[in-house]
């Protein structure tokens, strides 16, 4: 047999084999493919649960933190709703207790008062919602004087008062616009003497109008011209700036608006209010 056919012993064959890692590899892929398929994937669905898993979680951490955050802006809101909506109810509730005290110092409830409506004119004495006394009354009639450049209406002021003195048999001391409204009436000059000695015109009659050459004398204030009686009926309570509860000398007037601002009764009702109404009861005119 010659050389070349000579068998060759395995020590004789030189080692080709490659025991690095990627020869190990590759002779692993060679010798069992499906298994390094099935190991390939597996490898890759783990990296890919893996990967899944830790997206959860940190989407997970993130839902948390955002609704601790939400959370505790929630609370934040609703304890700042709480606080204003019990601030809200505190001022409610000081104004409730204003109106009621307002309530009550429009409308005593604990005592008379006297409410006047100039619409129906007609006075009503009430206490609480019992009726007292009522009566028909004249208002003033809304007529305007102009004196010296001034114009003057003659309404009854709306508002609060109250009775602040009475007084039987009054005598009514008439301002000067009264003088200048006969002077105008009756087409006569005017002399102002209102500033004059009370004494000045000691040759008129007392509570008469005092003319003289074809014009009214304005009488001094103090004088007895000034004092007139009976236009005032028999009683006045009186109010402010001038303004009475008071008879008059013309009771067809009741009813009707024709005063200069003050309120007009008829006898009988003048004389029980002087006899029940006492002083400091409010008056609601409106």
């Amino acid at each position: 047999m010659s050389e070349q056919f000579r068998e060759r012993r395995p020590e004789d064959v030189p080692e080709r084999r490659n025991y690095t890692p990627p020869g190990r590899v590759r002779r692993i892929v060679h010798d069992h493919p499906w298994k390094a398929v099935l190991l390939i994937l597996a490898v890759l669905l783990s990296a890919g649960a893996f990967a899944a898993s830790a997206a959860w979680a940190v989407n997970e951490r993130f839902t948390r933190r955002v609704t601790e955050m939400a959370y505790l802006n929630d609370t934040r809101a609703l304890e700042f709703v709480r606080k204003r909506e019990a601030e809200l109810v505190q001022t409610e509730a000081e104004k409730e207790r204003e109106l009621a005290a307002k309530e009550e110092e429009l409308a005593p409830r604990n005592r008379p008062y006297i409410v006047v409506s100039l619409a129906e004119r007609r006075m009503l004495y009430l206490r609480g919602d019992d009726t007292l006394y009522k009566a028909a009354v004249a208002v003033g009639s809304g007529k305007t004087v102009v004196i010296e450049g001034r114009t003057k209406r003659f309404v009854t002021p709306r508002g609060r008062m109250s009775i602040t003195h009475k007084e039987l048999d009054p005598i009514w001391v008439p301002p000067n616009w009264h003088y200048v409204e006969i002077a105008r009436k009756n087409g006569l000059g005017l002399v102002d003497m209102s500033n004059a000695s009370p004494n000045a015109l000691r040759g008129f009659a007392a509570g008469q109008t005092p003319i003289r050459g074809g014009k009214v004398i304005i009488p001094p204030w103090g004088s007895p011209q000034r004092a007139i009686k009976g236009v005032l009926g028999a009683a006045k309570l009186e109010m402010y700036d001038g303004y009475y509860f008071h008879g008059t000398d013309k009771p067809s007037s009741i009813g009707t608006a024709a005063s200069h601002g003050c309120i007009r009764m008829h006898r009988a009702d003048i004389l029980w209010m002087y006899r029940n109404v006492a002083l400091g009861t409010p008056v609601y005119i409106y």
